[in-house]
């Protein structure tokens, strides 16, 4: 790691000399840009490979001092088929600051768990949206794994790349590198992978995690013909320690608890490892010439398998205490799961102009998950060891993109197999340069995770076959976009909700359950969840602030879905350049909080959480102090995390048994290099 830093580092100087610009100047924005609501909820879901906006690499030029030229930030195109077109870039502002983590992206409503790599609290119950036909389960590993959705394609006129590296909890790193580039106007192809490998504070926490992705994209001359593809292999490894035994060592940190490999774990050799191998390919040709009137057909192919192996040496390590996950049939646990998907998608579409695009869809499915052994749970009833579904589905969407009106609307009903539906209609419309209004209704009839419906253990009560119902979800969202505030609205109702329900009746003097005896169960009553989320960012010369703010609040008979109703985040900062504008650099305060509530708990074993009402978390304030330079196109990051909290007591948790993370010194870099 340190030999590809100072390569970089050393190959950098040879490869940035100053450049002076000719034709018109490049402008870069310091701030956030939310005054707009854009295109990218809706783009093009029919065309595989979007390139409306790069029909030609002959563009205006820069040329450095040695005489070379190169084509300007703006023709370095990212596509994406969820964020729509995007550029490469190299602006620093406080989005970047929100993205420094190791998921690159803004954990606002996720809340991170103690190490790098381990999964999320989610403060915001619809942060993590899996989009699978079936889900395979495993949720709370889901968080740093790629789906197709997450993957970007390229065309660039130069060879392009990104390194991203940031430090850990204690030792390790994070490593985040791409390079991409076009062997012509008409094929791309990319090569990326994001590893992390860290230590922790705690007993038996290591996580070690790797993405590789590679891909490539191609359109033939007169662009009736383009494909995508990628192929993907992705493992996320974690030392599983179960959380605390005495969470109230913890709270004293007196000596020596304070040092935290001291404090007391529920399993000191646990282990997990969920692996993903991914092969995708998406394709469409156009039949006839008109660029007007276009008749066209598409076809995507996916291939992906799963395996999550759940290994212990010693279940009961404790003589004095029972097993915190239950019974076993011996001492050792070795789980291991296998699910294969096959899917192909067709669709025949119309594309106008004048009146949008009009598509008829059909899917086809097929599911394999299988363990193996035939296991009879503690009534002797038969749990087979494979489940397998077939499953076909018949559609249609419509897509209509104008100057300030973009219109989606998309739906899909089995007709063969598993019952499912998924209905969306999502409208924007661009009022002027600075408002906005975009509106969003879904209705889903979702097939339960394969984890609700079928699982084997060596732990005796993890074992289950279930025929539940599919859970329902009826979803308006809503968002305002102006030069004072922007707005975000949710109304959800769910019915059939499937959640994972703790057994358990002993608690502990401080008031956590003994053990996790867990059964899934499935909610039939309805459940009325309502959330509104403001932003507004206010700049008083070089000094700015920038203040989000979500209020959610839950209708319901029982303690099922259990959110915050306050979570708010507030960075003060102070932005300017120096060195004759050599540098420009940001550097403020950020503080999050959110109210006390049911926060649920983590079951290493299931790799999902558990609904608790025992013990109600939050109420406690966590300010990070930030200090970020930009010079030309690499950015350098100092941060210190959660730096009061040896200040305002450690009372501070991501679930019952786990605690947030103490304080924490961050080093990071992100450059990108375009020749």
């Amino acid at each position: 790691m340190r030999f590809i830093l100072t390569f970089v580092l050393l190959f950098s100087v040879t490869c940035f000399a100053q450049v002076r610009k000719s034709g018109q100047k490049i402008k870069s924005r310091t701030t956030l840009n939310t005054t707009r609501v854009g295109k990218a909820n809706s783009v093009d879901r029919f065309s595989s490979v979007n390139l409306s906006d790069n029909d030609s690499l002959k563009v205006k030029k820069i040329i450095t001092k040695a005489g070379d030229t190169v084509a300007p930030i703006s023709q370095y195109k990212i596509f994406n088929e969820i964020k729509g077109t995007s550029t490469f870039d190299t602006i620093l502002n406080l989005k970047k600051q929100y993205a420094f983590n190791y998921l690159r992206d803004d954990t606002f409503g996720k809340l991170q768990f103690n190490n790098d790599g381990q999964t999320f609290q989610s403060l915001d119950p619809n942060s993590l949206n899996v989009n699978n036909t079936i889900n395979v389960g495993f949720n709370a590993r889901r968080f740093s794994y790629l789906t197709k959705e997450d993957i970007s394609y390229y065309s660039v006129p130069t060879p392009a790349s990104e390194l991203f590296y940031r430090s850990v909890t204690g030792k390790g790193q994070n490593l985040d590198a791409l390079i991409t580039m076009n062997t012509s106007e008409k094929f791309n192809m990319f090569l990326g992978y994001r590893g992390l490998r860290s230590q922790g504070k705690y007993v038996n926490q290591l996580t070690s995690n790797g993405n590789f992705r590679i891909g490539s994209s191609f359109f033939t001359k007169n662009k009736r013909y383009q494909f995508k593809n990628h192929i993907t292999f992705q493992d996320i490894s974690n030392e599983e320690n179960g959380g605390l035994v005495f969470t109230n060592n913890f709270e004293s940190s007196n000596e020596p608890f304070n040092n935290r490999e001291n404090l007391r774990v529920q399993t000191a050799d646990a282990k997990t490892l969920f692996k993903g191998l991914r092969g995708y390919f998406d394709h469409s040709f156009q039949f006839n010439k008109s660029e007007s009137n276009k008749a066209l057909l598409r076809h995507q192919f996916t291939y992906e398998y799963f395996s999550n192996v759940y290994q212990q040496a010693n279940s009961k390590p404790f003589l004095d205490r029972d097993a915190y996950f239950g019974e076993t049939f011996a001492l050792g646990i070795y789980d291991k799961v296998r699910h294969t998907r096959f899917e192909n998608t067709f669709d025949l579409a119309f594309d106008s102009k004048a009146i949008g695009l009009f598509a008829v869809s059909a899917g086809i499915y097929n599911f394999s998950h299988r363990y193996e052994s035939i296991v009879f749970d503690e009534n002797s009833n038969k749990i087979p060891n494979q489940l397998k579904d077939d499953i076909i589905t018949l559609g249609g969407s419509y897509m209509l993109n104008k100057e300030h009106v973009v219109a989606d609307a998309y739906f899909k009903q089995s007709v063969v197999g598993r019952s499912l539906t998924d209905l969306k209609i999502n409208a924007a419309f661009n009022l002027n340069e600075s408002y906005g209004i975009e509106a969003t209704y879904q209705l889903e009839s979702k097939i339960p995770d394969y984890t609700y419906q079928f699982f084997q253990s060596g732990y005796i009560g993890l074992n289950w076959l279930n025929d539940f119902s599919n859970e329902k979800y009826s979803t308006l969202n809503a968002k305002v976009s102006s030069p004072f505030i922007n707005l975000e609205g949710t109304y959800q109702l769910i019915t059939d909700k499937l959640y994972f329900t703790n057994n358990a009746t002993a608690v502990d003097a401080n008031g956590r359950f003994t053990q996790l005896l867990v059964t899934p169960e499935q909610y039939g009553k309805v459940i009325n969840y309502f959330m509104v989320k403001a932003q507004k960012e206010f700049t008083f010369g070089k000094w700015g602030l920038d203040n989000t703010i979500m209020f959610q609040q839950v209708v319901q008979d029982e303690n099922i879905l259990n959110v915050p109703q306050i979570v708010t985040r507030n960075t003060v900062y102070f932005q300017d350049y120096a060195f004759n504008k050599a540098l420009f650099f940001q550097t403020g305060f950020i503080f999050n909080y959110f109210t006390k509530y049911y926060a649920n708990e983590y079951h290493q074993v299931l790799g999902d959480f558990v609904v608790q009402d025992q013990v109600k978390l939050g109420n406690f304030p966590m300010f990070d102090f930030f200090l970020n330079v930009k010079i030309k196109t690499a950015q350098i990051y100092i941060n210190v995390d959660h730096f009061n909290s040896m200040l305002t007591g450690y009372n501070y948790y991501n679930t019952p048994t786990y605690p947030y993370r103490d304080l924490t010194f961050r080093l990071g870099m992100k450059w990108n290099f375009f020749n």
